[in-house]
């Protein structure tokens, strides 16, 4: 026991170290994912005032026609006070209500001045306006003619509409959570707000922050309690998400488990010595017993020994063993799939809403009236070709809730394989032509036919197509190819794209599974087009492979399906035109498509 007593306290130091970077982990983490929900409201604020830019009141400019517009568009965006335009010297213009902008800078430089040399959208630094209750920022974005900036228009902002996203974000229950402009004052704070709002964090958290963008660290409040602290810049914007937990809420509990932990073997010590006393006298009547059986054995009496509970302890120990290996897994299988239900939502949410937001915004220009002449076609097709992209997602949401409740119902008939891959390639080719893509068909045997669902299988076609178009650098490669191997057709797609990433190859048909994830990655989709083409293969009796190009780049994706005898002697083949296609139409720049 007293071994025990020792390796114990040692063991819980142990777990406790393990603990302390698990905190700060998790705190990476916290801050990270609140730094990308204040960057998504920075990209609400500054898409709605992309909008106003495109607007021809500002061509002239018309100062009168844009406090009409923006005078409008005031009361629809609760946490804005005022929208200004300035020039690209930062002087001010006009605004409504009023012009003030408290002489805010970005980075040292007026912000007028820094978002027209940075020609991106761009937060000012935290400042006061007299006779204006609280505090504000500017969100600013260049309005662009003919490739070149001539305005800068800028949405004046209350600190408080920091401080509601704040409140909303899943931060630990007793931990405090900043945000932090670029010259080291508290925009917003989730709890006690207007006592720390204006003020600057401590000059350690000033010091940490100015040498590195992502830190976790033991450090000390303003009011000199000990803290666990981590922080993130934000690479768009410049901000500072901060997040301290008192270190009591992380430390309490350990020392109670040590206190706890002396007592308890103390107590098991006292314990221990009477239950050895106790089974000691166990073991001597065992080999007591034991001793009488084996002078039973030689003198050739009966022998009935009594039980033995080691193996009965033996069992136990590997029971529990194998039930904490078992637990571990599904623990692990849990874990997974939460991440990837979260990154999933995310995505989803971000797919849904970018299209949405153009359609919204064109739509309100629209109705009002306010756009030129010369706009509306490109309002229409911005609208028909996100309106698409919306449908697309939905349909391919909608397939996998049927593939997964398995109500999909396939309707097969003899098709020809090389017509529905001729449908599908006529259906890409307008995506593939404006990205300067060279897409090349070849089919071997035209007269081999399939036992299967037209649009379904066009679907997995046009996936793998539309998959090859979108992973392919302009100038590059698709070539299509379909042929006869012994009893089946082989369907091949073959680019010249980025190909797929080896770790990333085993998940590649999985649902929800992405080579990246977020709202930051350089390609669209949810992760869904190349599980509904394992899907969709399997239940006609074939198979798909994927495997990159041996010499790089690209990928090559395989699609075997079995050749129908019955088929072969049918009068007639149903051609693709006859079915109802995957997809009607898709625009080469739609930001939904099949994800590798």
């Amino acid at each position: 026991m007293t071994p025990l007593g020792v390796l114990a306290p040692l063991s819980v130091q142990r777990q406790w170290r393990r603990q302390l970077v698990n905190v700060d982990r998790q705190h990476i983490a916290t801050v990270r994912a609140i730094s990308v929900a204040i960057d998504q409201h920075v990209d609400r604020t500054a898409a709605a005032l992309d909008v106003l830019g495109e607007l021809h009141a500002l061509d002239a400019p018309d100062y009168p026609a844009f406090e009409n517009l923006a005078s409008r568009i005031l009361p629809y965006q609760s946490k804005w006070s005022a929208i200004v335009v300035a020039d690209t010297q930062g002087n001010l213009l006009d605004g409504v209500p009023d012009r003030g902008d408290g002489e805010a800078k970005v980075d040292g430089v007026p912000w007028a001045r820094a978002t027209a040399a940075k020609r991106t959208a761009t937060v000012s630094s935290l400042f006061e306006l007299p006779g204006e209750p609280g505090y504000f920022l500017i969100i600013g974005t260049p309005v662009v003619r003919d490739g070149r900036v001539t305005l800068v228009l800028g949405a004046r902002v209350s600190a408080r509409g920091f401080g509601d996203i704040l409140r909303q974000q899943d931060a630990p229950p007793n931990g405090a959570v900043a945000v932090i402009d670029a010259s080291q004052k508290i925009i917003a704070r989730n709890a006690d707000g207007d006592q720390y709002v204006g003020t600057p964090p401590t000059q350690a958290f000033i010091d940490q922050s100015r040498t590195v963008d992502t830190l976790a660290w033991r450090t000390t409040m303003r009011d000199g309690r000990p803290t666990y602290a981590a922080f993130t810049r934000s690479p768009r914007t410049g901000l500072l998400v901060a997040l301290g937990l008192p270190s009591e809420e992380v430390d309490a509990p350990i020392r109670r488990i040590l206190v706890s932990l002396a007592f308890a073997w103390a107590g098991v010590l006292l314990l221990g010595a009477a239950l050895g006393y106790a089974l000691g006298q166990v073991v001597v009547r065992a080999l007591s017993s034991a001793s009488q059986a084996a002078i039973a054995l030689a003198g050739g009496e009966p022998v009935a020994p009594p039980p033995s509970r080691i193996a009965e302890i033996d069992e136990l120990n590997a029971s529990l063993h194998r039930a904490s290996a078992l637990l571990t897994q599904r623990n692990r299988e849990r874990d997974a799939a939460s991440r990837l239900k979260d990154e999933f939502l995310m995505t989803v949410s971000h797919e849904l809403r970018t299209p949405l937001t153009a359609i919204c915004g064109w739509s309100r220009m629209l109705s009002t009236g306010e756009i030129r002449e010369a706009q509306r076609p490109k309002a229409i097709n911005a609208i028909e070709r996100n309106a698409a992209a919306l449908h697309h997602l939905v349909d391919e949401l909608l397939d996998t809730s049927q593939i997964v409740a398995g109500k999909l119902r396939l309707e097969t008939q003899p098709l020809s394989l090389g017509e529905i891959v001729a449908a599908a390639v006529d259906t890409v080719r307008p995506a593939a032509d404006s990205k300067g893509l060279q897409l090349h068909t070849h089919t071997d045997a035209p007269g081999d036919v399939v036992s299967a669902d037209p649009r379904r299988l066009q679907q997995v076609v046009w996936n793998l197509l539309s998959n090859a178009v979108k992973f392919t650098g302009g100038g590059g490669r698709i070539d299509v190819e379909c042929r006869r191997v012994n009893q089946q057709v082989e369907l091949v797609v073959c680019d010249t794209g980025i190909g797929i990433d080896p770790q990333f190859m085993p998940f590649v048909f999985d649902r929800f599974r992405q080579g990246t994830a977020g709202v930051t990655r350089q390609h669209g989709g949810v992760g869904l087009g190349l599980s509904i083409v394992r899907d969709i293969v399997h239940m006609h009796g074939g198979t798909v492979t994927a495997e990159n190009n041996v010499p790089p780049p690209g990928a090559t994706f395989r699609v075997l399906l079995p050749v129908s005898d019955a088929a072969a002697t049918c009068p007639g083949v149903v051609a693709p035109e006859h079915a109802t296609p995957a997809i009607s139409s898709i625009a080469p720049d739609s930001p939904t498509t099949a994800a590798r």
